[in-house]
């Protein structure tokens, strides 16, 4: 198949809130030719938002936050909803993502931060939301780092986690991350920034 073809034969909105759920039949050619059948799916709205990485290249130290998490809820142990990631947030309407990184890294790491290396955008879980992230990172001075932060207006309990590069990698190696954005961005560092 040389011609991909989308054809949405219709979106209705299911639900409007802080999310957003459409219900969305469509149908697509096929990779051994012709038409899917007329396809319905949940579509989860999230929109975009964006994911800094936070590290101290001098004092090899990345910077993370903890918080309890709604996606982690249903986990086996309650301990377990409360996940370890980078700074993120949505961006705002009429906002860019490079000012959506400068606001969450003030709001959320308590620095402020200008300059904001581009890693890549990617779709978390494409299976059933639009939500689309977009990676970055920054050097910083983590002796500026608080120990808790957060937007009470937003209810956000947040704590900055302080990882010395060498347990940050072990960790990850070891499996022991279980947020996408978090090993993603990680691997980026050891492997692509600091890999020299």
């Amino acid at each position: 198949m040389t011609d991909k073809q989308l054809v949405i034969h219709s979106k209705t909105s299911a639900y409007d809130g802080f999310f957003k759920i459409t219900l969305v039949d469509f149908q697509h050619t096929l990779f051994q030719g012709g038409w899917s059948p007329i396809i319905r799916r949940e579509l989860f709205g999230r929109g975009q938002a964006v994911v800094v990485v936070l590290y101290d290249r001098q004092r090899e130290i990345v910077v993370l936050v903890e918080q309890c998490r709604a996606g982690a809820l249903g986990a086996d142990e309650p301990h377990q909803a409360w996940l370890i990631e980078p700074v993120a947030g949505m961006i705002d309407e009429g906002e860019t993502p490079l000012q959506a990184c400068q606001r969450e890294t003030l709001e959320e790491a308590g620095v402020k931060v200008l300059a904001f290396d581009y890693i890549c955008q990617f779709y978390p879980s494409p299976g059933a939301s639009d939500e689309i992230l977009h990676l970055y990172a920054a050097e910083i001075n983590s002796d500026l780092i608080p120990e808790f932060s957060g937007l009470v207006e937003d209810v956000e309990d947040i704590r900055l986690i302080k990882l010395a590069f060498s347990d940050a990698k072990h960790q990850l190696l070891a499996g022991q991350f279980n947020v996408a954005s978090t090993i993603i961005g990680l691997q980026w560092l050891f492997f692509q920034r600091l890999a020299d």
